[in-house]
């Protein structure tokens, strides 16, 4: 007799658990993880046990709820309880919880994947339970170990640390920009074609420190630099434009904050590419180096931010320490 592969199911809300509301638009969160589940045909095929930890939107799901579903998923992986972890997640928000899982989590053992849906399950053509389904099939593959927490979208598997949202309504909505995806989940069986690279597990913090994010754009005037910094953030991301420049007079507001000890990491708003020191005039990123940041490569702002202040959490503050805790890896080669 085959046994059945234990997955877990951690159901948060969003568009995949949507319901009609009164006016007409959707409520997102109002459909339990149960009702999801029922409409996969996975019955028999999987022991699928559901766990709906919170039903919200995702621009209400921050650090908090970040911790709730490491714990959790941390219990179950210590407790060998699950053969694989899927979590149901509103989109828009969806990359930074699956980067801040993919920071804290060991998944050699079992695979972690996080999910969504672009249309609500009412609605005509909706992704939600094909996704859902395939998410399921992709935890209980034997693939999908080790290579650390995985999204599932459109039959595609990207990792966590590159994947982003790439179309507000389109059920193709996620993609990997210049990199592509790992593989696909094709009838049930996950196709694996690249392995990622990936950075060092860091421990699950108490809290996150308040990091913020610094927007870098043209004419964009140092007195906003000067306010952001100066309410008091423990760290700062700086957001720049193409291999990490920002404009010449934000110098005269970083460069006292770095001095001052304040840790920031500046990565491009570009959607594909390194930052690099190509050039030497002000604003530059040669300059921002010289003066104490640090340049990432291949994050987004709001993924460099969930890493910076994990850091900071760990107070891990020095240039050399941060620089080196955002190298990437082969999956192999990482420590647990």
């Amino acid at each position: 007799m085959t046994t059945l592969k234990r997955i877990f199911l951690l159901s948060t809300g969003g568009t995949i658990a949507s319901a009609p509301g009164e006016e007409g638009r959707a409520v997102a969160g109002a459909l339990p993880g149960e009702q999801l589940l029922a409409r996969t045909g996975l019955q028999g095929k999987m022991e699928v046990h559901v766990n709906s930890m919170f039903q919200k939107p995702s621009n209400a799901i921050g650090a908090a709820e970040w911790s709730a579903l490491a714990g959790e998923c941390q219990r179950l992986i210590s407790t060998q309880e699950a053969d694989g972890i899927v979590i149901t997640h509103g989109t828009d928000t969806l990359e930074e919880t699956a980067y801040y899982l993919e920071c804290v989590l060991d998944t050699s053992d079992v695979p972690v994947v996080v999910t969504g849906s672009q249309r609500v399950p009412h609605a005509l053509g909706s992704d939600a339970y094909s996704n859902l389904r395939h998410a399921v099939e992709l935890a209980a593959s034997d693939n999908a170990r080790g290579l650390g927490v995985l999204v599932a979208f459109n039959q595609s598997v990207f990792s966590a640390g590159f994947v982003r949202k790439v179309s507000s309504f389109q059920v193709n909505g996620f993609a990997a920009p210049g990199l592509g995806a790992l593989g696909f989940v094709d009838e049930g069986v996950f196709h694996l074609l690249q392995r990622p690279m990936r950075q060092s597990q860091l421990p699950l913090p108490a809290r996150l420190p308040r990091t913020d994010i610094l927007s870098v754009y043209g004419g964009a005037d140092p007195a906003y630099a000067q306010a952001v910094i100066s309410s008091g953030p423990q760290a700062v991301v700086i957001d720049a434009v193409g291999r990490g420049q920002v404009p010449p007079d934000w110098m005269e507001v970083l460069e006292p904050a770095l001095k001052a000890g304040t840790p920031m990491v500046v990565c491009s708003s570009t959607l594909h590419g390194a930052t690099h020191q190509s050039y030497e005039y002000k604003g530059s990123l040669h300059e921002l180096e010289t003066a104490g940041a640090v340049a990432v490569s291949h994050l987004s702002a709001r993924k460099a931010r969930i890493r910076l202040a994990l850091l900071v959490a760990m107070q891990i503050t020095q240039a050399e320490a941060i620089r080196q805790a955002f190298e990437w890896l082969p999956s192999r080669n990482i420590s647990h």
